[in-house]
């Protein structure tokens, strides 16, 4: 059920749906004071940030661990997000695809699958509620190109050594069985997929890591970082080990302004709706759910029968940043649209919520987890909107790091990459590549859909 706004909440509750239903306050916790020492400061109280101080305490549990936050916990795209806790991983196929780093990234991958499930195990132990429910996700093809795409991407699953269960192909028949989408032909089932209540996630992270005793300061926003000390407007913090965990908020720190561009997403929810619609939809289960447009789509049915949903995105010139977003806005229109071509059945239904939020993109299309032992200073990012389970494996990944601790994770191909120092392009250029980029998406998805076909395999080469 919806919160009533409490004291000092400030606004937090109207970010997203996921913010006005999580219970008690948003308020800020006290922002950073004066000096202070600890082992690890990371900036960021997103999921990043809180998954790479859980791991931490976890293995060493005397670390004294500050987290410096601009807002609050959970505030950008770790409250915000579809709620996806997913095995996919974000430009992998660009590893899977390079003989000489196929094997590692095979490896990576099945980290993927176990994250999703370390991430439940986790949520358990620290009695975070955050409706974590794993039943699975479809990617499912609603025309004859995004058919043929997707028979293409099961059979390279396949020669990678996926098998079922991991991944399963459901055929036009079995896909209807499964969720009632208007138009599907088929479809993958991606077994490691778990939905959940992305705020009431991150919230409960934090409150679980200060009761370890964790100091998360909050509305202290970074302006400077060097050598091993962070600054605030009125706090410093010197450590031995400095973590950025600020993904699509990057650009407003000093001298990142081009490693990770902001790429907002936009989502609604409708009211709670009855379990005839369910079961007219074939939605028994809460199931992720997306196809295979290029403008990418994705929603899960929330714990409290609702049908939550988004597509992606937009760039805004010069890195950035909306903090609020107009439910009217003519984009919010066209989630929705996309939404009621899914499921027709949905016409007439409430929308009651709709907002945006920012999510970080590389140079290169794909996340990287960045550590130097010398400096002792860290990085992680780049998950291009399917950060929930990501994120988790990044927070383990960087904990290893930072304890110098031999493990599988670090070994695979996302750690400290070649190309981890790429930059994004001065603007201009870089808005009018992405226009350019997504005008490009556009038309091939309308295409597909006017007649059907593929569009030639060059345009999808230009394409992320």
């Amino acid at each position: 059920m919806p919160s009533s706004p409490q004291p000092g909440d400030q606004g937090y509750r109207q970010l997203s749906f996921w913010h006005e239903s999580v219970p008690g306050s948003l308020a800020p916790r006290p922002a950073l004071q004066g000096d202070t020492r600890a082992d690890v400061v990371i900036v960021g109280a997103g999921y990043t940030g809180l998954w790479t101080a859980w791991y931490l305490k976890q293995v060493e549990p005397a670390l004294r661990i500050t987290i410096v936050e601009a807002e609050t916990a959970g505030f950008g795209a770790s409250g915000r997000n579809g709620g996806w806790c997913s095995a996919y991983l974000s430009g992998i196929d660009h590893w899977l695809d390079d003989g000489a780093q196929r094997a590692a990234a095979i490896r990576l991958q099945r980290l993927m699958f176990q994250t999703v499930s370390d991430v439940g195990r986790a949520v358990e132990e620290a009695s975070i509620d955050c409706h974590y429910e794993r039943s699975g996700a479809l990617e499912i093809a609603v025309n004859a190109a995004q058919l043929e795409r997707l028979q293409h991407e099961f059979e390279r699953l396949r020669q990678f050594g996926f098998e079922d269960p991991d991944f399963c192909w459901l055929d036009r028949e079995a896909t209807h069985r499964m969720l009632n989408v208007k138009d599907a032909l088929g479809a993958i089932r991606l077994q490691h997929c778990a939905a959940v209540q992305p705020a009431l996630l991150a919230r409960g992270l934090a409150q679980a890591l200060e009761q370890r005793g964790v100091d998360i300061f909050e509305h202290s926003p970074v302006q400077e970082f060097s050598g091993r000390q962070v600054r605030s407007a009125c706090g410093r913090v010197t450590a031995d080990t400095v973590i950025l965990a600020t993904e699509g908020y990057s650009a407003t720190l000093p001298g990142r302004e081009h490693q990770l561009i902001p790429v907002h997403s936009m989502m609604v929810v409708t009211e709670p709706l009855d379990e005839t619609l369910f079961e007219r939809l074939r939605f028994d289960q809460r199931y992720c759910f997306g196809n295979l447009d290029r403008i990418v789509t994705y929603g899960q049915r929330t714990a409290d029968d609702r049908i939550a949903f988004g597509c992606r995105g937009e760039y805004y010139y010069g890195s950035g940043i909306r903090r609020r977003f107009d439910g009217g806005e003519a984009g919010f229109q066209q989630v929705r649209d996309t939404l009621l071509r899914f499921f027709p059945d949905l016409h007439g239904a409430r929308f009651t919520h709709a907002w945006g939020g920012c999510l970080g993109v590389s140079r290169t299309l794909r996340p990287a987890v960045c550590f130097d032992p010398s400096s002792r200073f860290g990085w992680a990012g780049g998950y291009f909107g399917n950060g929930v389970a990501a994120a988790h494996l990044a927070g383990q990944t960087l904990a290893d790091l930072i304890l110098e601790r031999d493990s599988e994770r670090i070994h695979t191909p996302w750690v400290n990459p070649p190309e981890r120092d790429r930059t994004w392009e001065p603007e201009p250029l870089r808005w009018m590549g992405f226009r350019a980029t997504r005008t490009l998406m556009e038309i091939a998805d309308r295409c597909e859909y006017r007649g059907g076909r593929q569009i030639p395999g060059f345009i999808d080469t230009l394409l992320p």
